[in-house]
Order: structure tokens, then sequence, then C-alpha cells
């Protein structure tokens, strides 16, 4: 899908080409920005054909850059509320109210007295995830709270209990694979979540053009569903069930082949014995696959010469997420698909993240605990479904004063209602946000950064994430107002005025602790890394030290290595060529080098695994979210482009399903479960398995005291209103899909 460009602009006019990539999702597909510098604003935006990832694909959200900067309701100044509504504040003035404010409160109650909440637009900023731990680590709150406890910490969890680290991510080799299996995912929609792969649906094309086969096992047909050699509906939440039968396949009918790695494998012989009890039979009735079509999966699977099995988010967003997310390494590691072409291998970031290392991981798990429910966090984190109750915990240890970093956790998190009672009830809030939105509406002080165009970037996450490596640098397009803040600027503000230190002091600190990082990996003199390096502060600086020490850098020595200045010259990035086998054992974090194929923490859930499978389905309906190509979490719905057409937040369901409850297209049906009861408009389609309803995610704008119009006009329903506060026990994740639910008409 190609989004329509904006209009060129009147004859003659005067314009400058900037090259960027995209911001908005993982696929950071190439931009070409026409810009009128005169008037500072975007006359067009269209896709790059001579960038060799996207080759000028681009989808509908690519528009979102010229959009969001031009939105009236985009704030560029900081507010703080009063009595008499929102009133712009001078910069110095803002800050300075933020950082005494926190400091008081902290330095009377103590660090865990100010809580945090960090969103998921900080994964498209790498000024801000630069400094994010930083941040983090000087603000010392055990009350943090992130977007990633309903996203991918199960994925999170299981590579760091197999490999030794969190972020260690196989990424499936789609470009080379013959036989795709696609669990959980829509990559028509996402481009390739953890699988960032732009014009997805050029590749499946590509892929089945060389005789592969594409197969998508979902409870919907979804757009990716809709193109696939083969789809196989599920029922939500069981993917582990049927994932933990293809082990037992694999044992059973002796194919297990671990090619390089065998011998550097624990846990073979005690996977087996726990694979037993799942047979293709055995599951058949609690997922809703017919065991002829696990074994008919097994065996195309084993036949092919290069398969892959691929999980993403509705793998994760269940009650077996973690689970989930580790069988599906497992049966890739079982038939030799990780580290090899065409299955699940590992990108090597030109920033050096990933390298080969001797150290070994600890797990960083339950060292702390929520004061409500006691339960542990993971990676400094508490699970975000839990920050309602723990931010209206009333003991004598409380939190006081919140902070919330790029996101809306009242639409983002369950329990919104609550979340926004309880914030209502700390003694002080600060947003960085751009807009007053549902929970930043809530804050008493609003502090905005820059937007994408009036800074630059560096695709620093997605890099790790990619189907090719690569290297891509953004310039910035637009100059902001005067005044304005980067992200990272504010996030160093606020720490330096919390700890009685300068924005300069704590750049220097991280620049320091960088120059001495490096020079231990490279064998060069820190003092020639910090010469080199120059005395611009700022994430820029840092990069280019990344970059020089990284796989491909010149290493401080010269030569034809990366460094930023190339980068930046290399308009259209640099491809830095496919994945490629053989990563391990080097990069393993673990005693010995050694894969863990188990661990107390899944051996404990398997346990609930068994019973689950003794229990059989739940009855009744089952609910699962969805995503759409102009939609992006909560970030999209202030800007007419992306909400116009026809109502997207509705209830799909079978037809079976809803002629059993006298429910005709386009009524309105009451959504019940054990959290809350909503009336959505149902839209009756046969995409849906029986027994299973969709309802979007990011939907919900229905308070009055936010600053976005074109969000309140298509207010809709928020899923994570009804969804309840399950938990994914290993790894704290929010349970998202397989919600039980009671749907029935309107009463007359």
């Amino acid at each position: 899908m190609e989004a329509t460009a904006a209009p060129e602009g009147p004859p003659g006019q005067a314009t400058e080409t900037i090259f960027r990539s995209c911001p908005v999702c993982e696929a950071s597909c190439g931009l070409v920005v026409a810009v009128d510098r005169a008037a500072n604003r975007v006359v067009s935006v269209r896709g790059d054909a001579e960038d060799h990832r996207s080759r000028g694909y681009v989808c509908a959200k690519s528009q979102v850059v010229k959009d969001l900067h031009e939105d009236p309701a985009r704030l560029r100044r900081p507010v703080r509320r009063t009595e008499n509504g929102w009133e712009e504040m001078e910069w110095e003035a803002a800050l300075a109210l933020v950082g005494e404010r926190l400091a008081a409160i902290r330095g009377a109650h103590g660090k865990d007295a100010v809580a945090m909440y960090y969103g998921n637009p900080n994964g498209h900023n790498f000024g801000a995830q630069i400094y994010t731990q930083l941040f983090i680590s000087l603000l010392e709150t055990q009350r943090f709270f992130s977007a990633g406890s309903v996203d991918q910490q199960p994925k999170n969890l299981s590579c760091e209990l197999l490999y030794g680290s969190a972020w260690t991510f196989p990424i499936p080799d789609l470009d080379r694979s013959d036989f795709f299996v696609c669990m959980g995912a829509n990559p028509l929609v996402s481009q390739g979540s953890l699988m960032s792969a732009p014009d997805a649906g050029g590749r499946f094309e590509a892929l089945r053009a060389r005789g592969g086969e594409l197969v998508v096992i979902d409870p919907r047909r979804s757009e990716t569903a809709a193109i696939a050699d083969w789809h196989l509906f599920i029922r939500p939440g069981t993917d582990a069930f049927l994932l933990f039968a293809l082990v037992n396949l694999l044992f059973a009918s002796d194919r297990v082949h671990l090619g390089h790695l065998a011998g550097r494998i624990d846990g073979l012989e005690r996977l087996r014995e726990l694979a037993a009890p799942f047979t293709p039979e055995a599951v058949a009735g609690i997922t809703g696959v017919a065991a002829d079509d696990i074994r008919r999966l097994c065996e195309r699977f084993c036949a092919a010469e290069r398969p892959v099995i691929y999980g993403r988010i509705g793998l994760c967003t269940q009650e077996f997420g973690t689970l989930a997310s580790w069988l599906v390494d497992v049966v890739n590691l079982l038939r030799g698909r990780l580290d090899a072409v065409g299955g699940a291998m590992f990108p090597r970031p030109a920033t050096g993240q990933g390298e080969d290392s001797d150290s070994v991981g600890q797990l960083l798990r339950g060292r702390w605990r929520s004061k409500v429910r006691g339960f542990p966090e993971y990676m400094s984190m508490l699970p975000a479904t839990l920050m309602a109750e723990e931010l209206a915990w009333d003991g004598e240890d409380r939190a006081r004063a919140l902070i919330t970093v790029a996101g809306n956790p009242v639409l983002s998190v369950p329990n919104g209602d609550r979340l926004r009672e309880a914030i209502d009830g700390l003694d002080f809030v600060v947003a960085l946000d751009i807009y007053i939105n549902e929970t930043t509406s809530r804050a008493d002080v609003i502090l905005p950064s820059t937007v994408q165009l009036e800074h630059s970037n560096y695709d620093f996450l997605f890099q790790s994430t990619s189907v090719r490596n690569f290297a891509r640098y953004s310039p910035r397009v637009l100059a902001p107002e005067p005044g304005a803040r980067d992200q990272w600027q504010l996030m160093l503000e606020i720490c330096g005025r919390v700890n009685g230190l300068t924005v300069e002091q704590l750049d220097a600190m991280i620049f320091e602790g960088l120059a001495a990082r490096l020079a231990a990996a490279t064998g060069v003199d820190a003092a020639r890394i910090r010469e080199l390096a120059g005395t611009e502060p700022g994430p820029e600086r840092l990069l280019d030290m990344m970059l020089r020490a990284g796989p491909h850098g010149d290493r401080f020595a010269g030569g034809e290595g990366l460094t930023l200045a190339r980068v930046k010259a290399a308009e259209h990035g640099i491809d830095l060529g496919p994945l490629t086998p053989g990563r391990l054992p080097g990069i393993l974090r673990t005693e010995g080098k050694r894969i863990r194929l188990l661990h107390p923490l899944l051996e404990e859930d398997l346990g609930r695994l068994r019973e689950r499978l003794r229990a059989g389905p739940p009855p009744g309906l089952l609910l699962i979210g969805r995503r759409h190509i102009r939609d992006m979490n909560t970030w999209l719905h202030n800007l007419p482009h992306f909400v116009r057409g026809r109502n997207r937040c509705t209830l799909r369901m079978h037809p079976g399903d809803a002629a059993g409850r006298g429910l005709a297209d386009g009524a309105t049906a009451l959504v019940r479960t054990a959290a809350a009861e909503r009336a959505v408009p149902v839209e009756i389609s046969d995409e849906m398995m029986p027994g299973v309803v969709s309802l979007p995610h990011g939907f919900g704008h229905r308070h009055a005291d936010t600053g976005q119009p074109h969000a309140q006009a298509h207010a809709g329903v928020s899923a994570n209103d009804l969804i309840g506060d399950g938990l994914d026990l290993p790894s704290g994740t929010s349970i998202v899909n397989g919600v039980p639910v009671e749907v029935r008409a309107v009463p007359p």
C-alpha cells in the first residue's frame, strides 16, 4: 500500500528536498520530504525510491510527520493547569516549578514517592532513548511503569532466560525463508514488529514467488491471513498449547535437529518429558485446531528447507505470554532454525549492541514488589496494569507525584477510570507530552518537546529488529519555535533540578561513562575517543562514538569505517548486508555460553499450563484486539486524515455469534466482562473465528477535559476498560487477548 503524497505546492514555489526515515512504526521506511524553507512548512511527503530497505514504499502513516507538526492542538510551550483553565508559562519558570516540586516531594518522602510512566513513542526517538537509563537511574524510583508491560515483556523475559539478555531478539529472516509461520501478528498492518520489514506484503509476495508458503495462525482472518496459503483459526490465548504440541511431535518423530548448536543446549531431556502430555489430540479441544492440522503443520515445517516460526504481540499479551514466546524460539531451535539462513537470526546493529561478549547476564526480577499485590518487578518495572491500584495505595510510603513521558496510560493500560482518579489524588503531576490528552489533562504542568521534524534522529532501536542490517540518520527538517527543547533535554533538566546538577554535568556524566566503556571494549585510549567526539553536547556525539566503536566503525583510527559524518552523508541510508548465521554462541550472555532451555520460572508456569489443559476451554465468547493501518496506539486520533471514514472502533463478530444474540450489522451491543460493561457498535464479519470477538486498541477519547477535538469526535470505546487486570505471571504483562466476554443486544 502506498500513501498518496501531499501536493507539491504552487508552481514556482522554491522547495528543498530532505531525506529521512519515517518515525511512526518499526519499519522506518525512507521518506522524501519537500520543505518550503521560507514558510518553515512541509509541502509533501512521499516514499524514497532510493532507500534500500523500503524502495519507495510507504503506508498511510507516512503523512503523520507533516500532519502532527501542523496540528493546532499540539502544544508548543509549557502550560500549567489553573482554576481558570490551562495557562502558558515561560520555559524557565515551568522547569523551575517542576524541579522544585519534585525535589521537595522526594526530599520529604523518599525516592519512591515519585512514580513514572514511560510511553511507546520513546522507542522512535534516539535522543530520548540514549538518556533514558540515566533518567531512570537518577530518579531511582521503584514505582516505574512502562508501555512494555502491555506489549513485549514476555519476549524480553523468554530471551533473557534462553540467551542471558532481554534484548537478544531472534529476528525472522523473512527474505530467505521458504515456509513462514506467522502467529499472533499481522505484518501487513504492523510492517513486522520485532521483524522490521518495510512493505511486508511485497516481501510475502516474493516468498511465494520463490516457491515458499505463508501460514498464518490467528483467531481472525487478518489482512495477513487473507493473503496466506494456509490460515488456521486458533482460540485466543492457546498458542502455547499448539506450540508445545509441535515440540511433542518433534521429539516423538525423532525430528529434533540442533545443527551447529548441538552440544550447547541444556535441558533437552527434561523438555521431552514436559512435552509428553501435549499431544495434538490432547490440545485440539482447547486450541480449536484439529489434531490432523497440527500434524500437517509439523510435517510441512520439517519438510521445508528454510522454515521459520514468528510470533509477536498476540502471543505476548495473553495468559501464557511468556510460555508462548519461549516456545516459538524452542521450536525453531529444535529444528536447527535458530541462527540459520532463512530461520531466525540476530541483527548486528552498527552502534554495537549485541556483539560477542564474555559477560554473564543476571536476571533482574523480584528485587522489589508492588505494594498492593506483592507482584515482582521485572527489568526495574512494575506491571502497568497495576498502576491504578499502586498510585491509589494509601500507605505511609505512598506515591505523591507522577512523571509521564510520552504516554497516555489512561487509554493505554487497563483500569483507565481508576487511574485518572488515582492521579487526581497525587500532590503533583508533570507530563512530558505534546498533547492535552486523557492522562496529561490531569497534570499540573505539561512540558512539550519538539516533534520529529524538529530534531534529528537515528533508527537506534529498530536496527536491532530489522530483517536486514542498516544504518540510517534523519536530519532535522524544520526549525522549532525559539526556546523549544528536545525530549532528551527535558529529561536532563528534570533530573538535574531534582538532583542539584546541571544539564551540562549530566551530559558530561554519560559522555565520560560511554568513553570509558568504549575504551575498554576497543583498546583505544579514552582521551583519543574524547578528542574525536568533540565538545558539542547532546546525543549526536554519543551516536558518533558508538558508530565508530561498532562492528562497522573506523575504531577511532580513520580509514573506511563508519562515522556519524559518513552516515549523515548517505542520504538514503547505508545497507550493511543481510543477517548472518554464526552469531551463536558468541553473543550468549549465559554461563558457559550455553542455551538454557528451561528455567524454574518456566517450569512453574508449565504447571499452570497443564492445569488449564485439564480444565479445557472457557465457555462463551473471547475478546481479542486488532490494529488498523491508520492507527498507532493512541497517537494519531487527533489528525483528521487518520480518523476520517467509517467508524473503526467496532466489535467484530462472526455471523453465527451475532445471529444467536439477535444482533444485526450496525446494531449496538452491550459488551460485559468481569471489569466493565460498554456499548459498542457491531460489525458482522466471517473473518472472525466463531466464539471470538474483536475490539481495536487505542480508542476511548470520551473525557471532555482534553485538548484533542478530532479524537473526541471519534471517541470510540477503550478496549482496556474491558480487559480487566489479569497478568501473564512470569512477565507481568497485561492479558489483552483471550478475555472472556458476554455480548448481548441493547434492550429495547
